[in-house]
Order: C-alpha cells, then sequence, then structure tokens
C-alpha cells in the first residue's frame, strides 16, 4: 500500500491525538486495515464520523507489513522531510522501506498464514506444505489461487503476531489440519468462497465481538460450521487480566446481540467487569 504525505501526517495526528475524523484520510483502505488489525475503533458524534486510538504499536505494525521501516512518531517526520520534502537517493529510501522500488496499493494484498501441523494447500494448481515454526508465517499474493481442503479448520487472528507465533497457542486448539490466517479484506473475500469451519480468535473486547459479528460472520453463508472461541474461564481472565481503559475505548460498540449464546454471554461479562482482554494475553496463562 502507498501512503502519501497526508495520509501520515494523519496517522501522526491520530497517535497524537487519540482521535481524527474518518474521512481526512485519503486512501478508505488504510482506516479499514487500522480497524480490522485492531488499532483503531470507530464512534460517531452526531454525523460525523470518528477513528479512535485503540493500540498505537498496531499502527507501526500496520507499516510494518507494508513494508514500511517505521516505529515512532519520529520516525514518521524524519520519513515525511526525506522522502516528500527532499529529493532521495536510493540509500535513503531504503532506510524506510524494504526495497526500493516504490510500494504500490496491492503489493501486500494477498493472505498471510501459518499452521499448527505440516498441512498440504494447493498454490496455482500445485500442493506445497506449509511448516509449523514458531516465528514463522507464510504470505500468499491476491493473484495466486490458494485452496485448502474442505476437512481444514480455519482459525482467523485479528493480529499479525499470533500467525507468527501460531504455535504459543497450540493447547487451545488440539483439532488436526488448523490453518491460522490473518483478517484482512482479502480474507474475507477468501472465506466467502469456503464451506471450511472457521473459528474466530479475535480480543475479548467490544470492537473484537464487533469485528466478528459484523465483519466475519456476514462473509461465512457458504459455511458449514462457524464460531468465536471463547475460553471456558472467560469471565475470571476478563475480571484478573482485562483492561478498562480498552473497555473506555470502545463504549460505542452497540447491536452486539446475535444467536449464538456464547457470544452474548461474553458481551455481558465484558460490559459488567467494563474490561476487554487481548488475545495475545492467553499465552501468559
Amino acid at each position: 500500500m502507498k501512503i502519501n504525505k497526508s495520509d501520515f501526517l494523519n496517522l501522526k495526528a491520530l497517535i497524537e491525538l487519540e482521535t481524527i475524523t474518518e474521512g481526512k484520510f485519503k486512501n478508505p483502505d488504510i482506516v479499514e486495515y487500522l480497524k480490522l488489525n485492531g488499532a483503531v475503533t470507530r464512534s460517531q458524534k452526531g454525523s460525523r464520523k470518528y477513528i479512535d486510538l485503540a493500540k498505537e504499536e498496531n499502527i507501526f505494525l500496520f507499516l510494518k507489513n507494508h513494508n514500511y521501516n517505521i516505529d515512532s512518531i519520529e520516525k514518521i517526520d524524519s520519513y515525511i522531510e526525506d522522502i516528500f520534502d527532499k529529493k532521495s537517493s536510493r540509500d535513503i529510501i531504503q532506510k524506510y522501506h524494504n526495497n526500493t522500488k516504490e510500494i504500490t496499493s496491492k503489493s501486500m494484498h494477498g493472505l498471510y498464514l501459518s499452521s499448527l501441523q505440516k498441512l498440504n494447500i494447493t498454490l496455482d494448481g500445485n500442493t506445497i506444505s506449509i511448516l509449523p515454526n514458531d516465528g514463522l508465517g507464510y504470505f500468499f499474493f491476491h493473484t495466486q489461487k490458494v485452496e485448502i481442503s474442505k476437512h481444514t479448520l480455519i482459525v482467523g487472528v485479528e493480529n499479525y503476531q499470533v500467525v507468527w507465533f501460531a504455535k504459543r497457542y497450540e493447547k487451545f486448539f488440539d483439532k488436526p489440519n488448523i490453518l491460522f490466517v490473518v483478517t484482512t479484506p482479502y480474507m474475507l473475500w477468501w472465506i466467502s468462497t469456503l464451506e471450511n469451519e472457521y473459528i474466530h480468535f479475535g480480543d475479548y473486547d467490544l470492537a473484537g465481538v464487533n469485528i466478528y459479528l459484523n465483519k466475519v460472520v456476514p462473509r461465512l453463508l457458504k459455511s458449514k460450521k462457524y464460531s468465536m472461541f471463547i475460553p471456558h474461564n472467560i469471565e475470571e481472565l476478563i475480571k484478573k487480566y482485562g483492561n478498562s481503559e480498552l473497555y473506555e475505548k470502545q463504549k460505542q460498540y452497540e447491536n452486539l446481540n446475535c444467536d449464538d449464546v456464547n457470544v452474548n454471554s461474553l458481551v455481558d461479562i465484558i460490559r459488567k467487569f467494563k474490561k476487554g482482554l487481548e488475545q495475545e494475553g492467553l499465552i501468559l496463562l
């Protein structure tokens, strides 16, 4: 994804002010990616739509995953000065990008995935093996045709770290043929074409429930079975390890009731303790 000067300034303002009107972004895909990876939440004041900062680190994760070597506000300032305000040499550009070629809007458009066991998939008609390894994930471009067995269980996750370190969550998923896939706009289209069983492994906060109910479930019309993974002791976990600041930033989410009693119960627990729990917190248990 190519990010212009104006949207870099908007990212900086979002971090500093913790809220910004959604319409300021020239590229609406940026907002969508930030929402999907948990960096921001949406809110509305009157007729104006806002995006509110939820996880500052996920903004820099978004930049990293789109080939920008930027991990601080200071580096955003330096990038703007060096790239947009000066005529930059290739070595300057290389400071901020993984290569010196210009990043196009679809350069990282595809599937980010990993597995808990050796898993065969079909890529452009050829069978390849996905191998589990802590710190290792796979990326397939949107131009490649990715096919999986109908017996493969898809686990959708909200954060890239869960894909890279999927083995750390193995104790929660004891079934064979499991494929972890990051929830991105392209992934949502991909799962809409499949009949496979789907489990959503997201954050246990209002934003996470909203992503599952309003982003993921509508795409699962062909899926024969789907659910949200909720630990049996989620009430104890949220009470003990939950983050109240996370809840305060997400109180605007409404209409989260559904036919799944377990999801409804999770929402009730979150509102009861006024706390949210990020999925990464489970590896500490």
